[in-house]
């Protein structure tokens, strides 16, 4: 007999109150039947998320809760494979904003079971073109880790610790790059990159909230995410240049730290003139950005009595 979970569920979430509840609602009936442990990492939320999550708490769900005042995915992935995920077979990872198939997580184990070889195991989209493209060939292909929905393996993110490998705080694509050391079993130097250690799963399915062009919010945000992911490029850039002289105990703690020494030797990257507004306002945010506090990075339990 076990106390080990079969999994160990990190939801994420940025300011979510409007979809939060649905996500939550449709993790716990993905995990039904399962002895199951669901961690929601505040990163950063103003709004009524923390509410919302305590609501779903103490209604039942097998939930925990844990405040970050740093906005910051990536740092809040290192949080959870840290100090945060209790042991477990399995760790599956979801965005507060994605609603995800009751049939999810029994799909992406079976797979894990099955396939010795992957690292991790990723669900695909059903709504949004770009996605479905995407969801195609993560399927035919793989090699792409979705952030909306993944899993790993324990034994990947223990060796993480054992080594001392992690995300760079600021990073935007985190999941991009735990997708990365997955694809290199964590050796970018002597481990080719192999596209069969993330296996696409289509019965592990999820939703995204569609942005409309008539709605001032939703621009604002697609222009935010615009920047985003301008500053994302120019960090991949300079993550691809080290990781592959280095390998991943070669990244530094902050993702800006490295975006300047790789701008210091390199110069700016090559954009299209559409483009280069949003890389000028990325590099003038990455060269502003205030060093974080320690104290803003650390997770902090919500109790709920």
């Amino acid at each position: 007999m076990t106390d080990e979970l079969d999994w160990n569920v990190a939801i994420y979430c940025f300011n979510e109150e409007k979809r939060l509840k649905g996500c939550l609602d449709s993790v716990i009936a993905a995990l039904t039947g399962r002895r199951a442990l669901i961690t929601v990492v505040l990163n950063g939320s103003q709004d009524r998320s923390l509410d919302i999550a305590r609501e779903a708490a103490l209604a039942g769900g097998p939930i925990e809760i844990f405040q970050i005042a740093a906005a910051d995915k990536s740092n809040a992935i290192n949080q959870f494979i840290y100090t945060l995920r209790s042991p477990a077979s399995a760790y599956g990872a979801v965005d507060g904003y994605a609603y995800i198939a009751a049939t999810s997580f029994r799909a992406m184990e079976e797979r894990l079971e099955a396939d010795s070889h992957a690292m991790a195991v990723t669900g695909v989209c059903t709504n949004g073109r770009t996605m479905k493209l995407a969801a195609e060939r993560t399927l035919k292909i793989g090699g792409q880790l979705h952030g909306q929905l993944h899993a790993f393996r324990r034994d990947f993110f223990d060796r993480m610790v054992t080594r001392g490998i992690k995300v760079p705080i600021g990073t935007y694509w985190g999941d991009g790059l735990l997708g990365s050391m997955a694809a290199h079993n964590l050796d970018a130097i002597s481990q080719p990159w192999d596209n069969r250690r993330i296996v696409g799963v289509a019965a592990a399915t999820y939703e995204i909230p569609a942005l409309s062009l008539f709605s001032i919010d939703d621009v604002r945000r697609h222009l935010r995410r615009k920047v985003r992911q301008m500053r994302g490029r120019i960090q991949n850039s300079a993550i691809k240049d080290l990781i592959y002289r280095e390998s991943y105990e070669g990244l530094p703690q902050d993702a800006d730290e490295l975006v300047e020494n790789y701008l210091a030797v390199h110069g700016l990257p090559k954009v299209g003139w559409l483009d280069r507004a949003f890389q000028m306002v990325a590099i003038r945010q990455s060269q502003r950005a205030p060093k974080r506090e320690r104290a803003s990075l650390t997770p902090h339990r919500v109790e709920l009595g």
